[in-house]
């Protein structure tokens, strides 16, 4: 069977799994999850207790001397961007994991385009960490849900992370009408807070983390030899050597930490997902504490 083959079969796969999660029930949760979220910026006015605290805007605020925030109309549909990370990192795939990161985001990536088709909204697709990057622009139907899956499981393995300020430029350039953005990665980059604040500033920005365990714990074993998928440099190591597991996951943790103090300062929900694990329960819950935070 050769590559187009295989990842036609990959792409049906999940078209399968996406289209029995994403029940009646599920898009309605989808939509109570993302209502009022389609915005166009209509005027300002003076602050009002209540009132987000993000859409306070801090220029004219600064000139006035009076706190003033940026009042929206709601249009009738949205636009949902999905920007994946295709970089070589999440084509790995541990030893207790079916998919690499890169098929469960695909996967994950489905069920949200689903999701948002039968609620009427447009859905494109952003692709970092490859050269070039790749970009399709929001539109309704089935059709693109099936083209979405394909581009991202035709990304080709290798390239390295993108530093958050890249991405942010490139999604603010590719996507120039305010849009609802899941950003699926594993997150490896260093934060950066101003990268991550100017997208969620213009954007509704929604961070999926995506991890494999092995890459948090390290296996109890022997003598191994280590490669980085994004450079290919190879390193010797003793995993029998229980000092290095510990570092290793103290570090991973100390990483990890890092990027949720980032994200708790500029209010930003994050989606947290393990391959292993099955994202439907975190979704739910993702859509839930949002329909509960807009009403009013």
């Amino acid at each position: 069977m050769d590559k187009a083959q295989q990842i036609m079969q990959k792409v049906r796969r999940i078209e399968l799994q996406a289209r029995k999660m994403t029940t009646a029930t599920f898009a309605g949760q989808y939509r109570s999850g993302f209502r009022g979220q389609g915005l166009e910026f209509d005027d300002f006015r003076e602050y009002m207790p209540g009132d987000e605290p993000r859409f306070i805007d801090w220029k004219v605020t600064a000139r006035t001397g009076t706190p003033y925030v940026r009042k929206f109309h709601e249009e009738r549909e949205q636009a949902l961007l999905l920007a994946v990370d295709v970089s070589g990192s999440m084509h790995y795939a541990g030893a207790d994991s079916a998919d690499t990161k890169l098929e469960y985001a695909a996967t994950l990536a489905a069920v949200l385009t689903y999701s948002a088709v039968l609620n009427g909204d447009k859905v494109g697709l952003l692709l970092f960490g490859c050269a070039p990057t790749f970009y399709l622009p929001p539109v309704k139907g089935m059709k693109q849900c099936l083209r979405i899956v394909r581009e991202i499981l035709s990304a080709a393995p290798g390239g390295e992370d993108a530093g958050m300020a890249t991405v942010s430029d490139l999604v603010l350039q590719t996507q120039r009408k305010r849009a609802i953005v899941f950003l699926m990665s594993d997150f490896l980059q260093e934060p950066d807070k101003k990268a991550i604040g100017q997208l969620n500033f213009r954007h509704e920005l929604i961070p999926v983390r995506i991890h494999d365990r092995a890459e948090l714990e390290l296996p109890e074993a022997g003598r191994i030899t280590f490669r980085d998928p994004e450079s290919n440099a190879l390193m010797q190591g003793n995993l029998a050597d229980s000092a290095l597991r510990s570092a290793h996951a103290k570090a991973m943790k100390a990483h990890l930490t890092e990027w949720e103090r980032v994200f708790t300062q500029l209010g930003i929900d994050i989606l947290d997902t393990r391959t292993a694990e099955d994202f439907i329960p975190q979704l739910r819950k993702l859509f839930n504490r949002r329909s509960r935070l807009f009403v009013r």
